[in-house]
């Protein structure tokens, strides 16, 4: 709860998180002018910190609107698909996606407790970053998906009108129309 209290041991990381965010101030400190080593597993959980320190509040702050625009994409895409069941493959997605920002970015500021979870495509890690390409892939499969349900609702729709154009002549010509 009080991370300043017990500052030498189990609170370490994430005072020296807040430290490093703190001292960022707006603008950054500069690329390599910081000092995120003094932060243990920087590259992994705290890489929030780290780009506060030396990129600055409003970067982070652009890294976060970035963060959000790209969950209302996948959203945006989800409530496009027609299907049931591929319009909660993609919210979920999205959901997990968002989730993890969540964890990491809370986490880093002290907004939650830590969970370890890596920031999507920012911090190091292999496994993190093939399962979120891999999430990628499946929502661009799903977006191509929606797009070949419309063309065939729109193929269907031009053989209807099609039909219809065809018979009504022979409705003129008897008197019927």
């Amino acid at each position: 709860k009080d991370p300043m209290a017990v500052y030498q041991n189990e609170g370490y990381q994430i005072v020296q998180s807040l430290f490093a965010i703190g001292t960022g101030g707006w603008f950054g400190m500069g690329l390599c002018q910081g000092s995120p080593e003094k932060i243990p597993v920087v590259k992994n959980d705290f890489i929030f910190s780290a780009i506060c320190e030396e990129l600055g509040g409003i970067f982070a702050i652009c890294l976060i609107l970035v963060c959000m625009s790209f969950f209302l994409m996948i959203v945006n895409i989800a409530l496009k698909i027609k299907k049931p069941f591929y319009k909660l493959i993609a919210l979920g997605l999205g959901t997990e996606y968002a989730f993890q920002v969540f964890l990491t970015i809370g986490g880093a500021t002290k907004f939650i407790p830590m969970t370890g979870v890596t920031l999507p495509l920012v911090s190091y890690g292999g496994s993190s970053v093939a399962c979120t390409v891999l999430m990628l892939a499946i929502i661009q499969g799903l977006y191509i998906l929606r797009e070949d349900e419309d063309e065939e609702i729109e193929r269907y729709r031009r053989k209807g009108t099609a039909q219809r154009v065809e018979e009504a002549p022979e409705a003129q010509s008897t008197g019927d129309f």
